[in-house]
């Protein structure tokens, strides 16, 4: 299999340290060793989190199972909820709140678009929900939504609030306990940049209570969340098998974050997020997202004539650079590039320029070079923070 770098919104590139941790012999689900690291991992998370107080989780399966156990464990049937939907994920959100008979007020926002605090306020001061979620980075659209407004909002009004950072836990800043969150909701294979396969979240000491007091018992065994405290609180509980390398993984892939420090690691994917938007500025492509609520995880842009595929096609041919296509009604309309985890001034440099060529071959006026010159600022910054002991 020919090696890519991968620029898409997940997976993305591992670390050898990552690879070779799942490399190794295979280890009893119920070993010493694996409680121990399935421990360690917790408390990374926790880190990760920037949190004393929350309560991580640590689950099998992608992002979705993550989003639905937190659905089926805190809103019961005819729980009225809100869901501020900026993009096909957070539509995700109403889809399964439906599936569990949730009382669902769907606020749709335009297209590339915030969620606007104004708007918000409005309608929880209209009305009493159980829950608003919201999503951090909203990768179809690229946009990243104003998290700490929100749930100030939420918490004013009484509604929980529940927050899909799947594309920013480890990238985006957030700090779970300052910020008053009461469900992130992230995955292993975004900004943390180990393998698929996981999902992590964090609670907060409210939303457990309000697991612990529901009226009717939550109607899931393996997304049930007050089960699977138990494993938390005492890894050698038995609930089901996890997936115990994917977890050796991850440890070594949060080691390498505390490592680089998560302080650290926010600003070097910001200047990441720099460097592409003046790049690809330059190129004078239309930004999907608008100003000011750009991700620096993920970036999206319009293609002419709906090309989108041949262009990705193209970079993955000539340069091995793998970028994706938009999801769904703009799979043919837009491009985005993921830039998250392991990814250093020397790949951003080297997709600049690919991206230059392949665009200039589509028909676009550009000069070749022009990219890197004005991205140059942001990479000579970002080359004084990288950390040297990751490939």
């Amino acid at each position: 299999m020919v090696q890519e770098l991968l620029l898409i919104p997940g997976p993305t590139n591992l670390s050898v340290r990552v690879l070779n941790a799942l490399n190794q012999p295979q280890v009893s689900h119920m070993s010493p060793e694996f409680y121990e690291y399935f421990g360690e991992c917790l408390q990374l998370i926790k880190y990760v989190f920037r949190t004393q107080k929350g309560h991580p989780y640590l689950l099998t399966g992608s992002g979705s199972l993550g989003m639905e156990a937190a659905i089926v464990s805190l809103i019961e049937p005819k729980d009225k909820v809100l869901i501020l939907n900026t993009g096909d994920f957070g539509y995700r959100f109403a889809i399964i709140c439906e599936a569990h008979e949730a009382n669902v007020q769907i606020e749709n926002f335009e297209f590339g678009k915030h969620a606007n605090v104004d708007r918000v306020k409005e309608i929880l001061s209209k009305d009493n929900f159980k829950a608003v979620f919201m999503t951090h980075v909203e990768t179809s659209a690229t946009v990243m939504n104003p998290i700490r407004e929100l749930t100030k909002l939420a918490k004013r009004y009484g509604a929980l609030s529940i927050v899909d950072s799947i594309c920013g836990v480890g990238g985006e800043e957030l700090n779970f306990d300052s910020e008053g969150y009461d469900v992130v909701i992230t995955c292993s294979q975004k900004c943390l940049a180990a393998p698929p396969g996981l999902t992590i979240l964090c609670l907060s000491d409210r939303a457990l209570e309000v697991m612990q007091n529901r009226k009717v018992p939550i109607r899931s065994y393996y997304a049930n969340l007050l089960r699977w405290k138990k494993v938390m609180d005492d890894p050698t509980y038995y609930l089901a098998t996890p997936a115990v390398n994917l977890v050796l993984a991850l440890r070594e892939a949060l080691l390498e974050i505390k490592e680089e420090g998560i302080e650290r690691r926010w600003a070097r994917h910001k200047l990441i997020g720099e460097a592409f938007r003046a790049g690809l500025e330059s190129m004078k492509v239309e930004f999907i997202a608008e100003e000011n609520y750009r991700a620096d995880t993920v970036t999206g842009f319009y293609t002419r004539d709906e090309k989108a595929p041949e262009i990705q096609a193209m970079l993955r041919k000539r340069f091995r650079i793998h970028i994706a296509k938009g999801l769904y009604e703009n799979k043919n309309k837009i491009l985005r590039i993921g830039h998250f985890g392991n990814l250093w001034s020397k790949d951003i440099a080297a997709t600049l320029s690919a991206l230059e060529i392949t665009l200039k071959a589509f028909g676009r006026d550009i000069k070749l070079g022009e990219a890197n010159k004005v991205a140059q600022p942001y990479l000579e910054k970002l080359s004084t923070i990288e950390p040297q002991n990751v490939v």
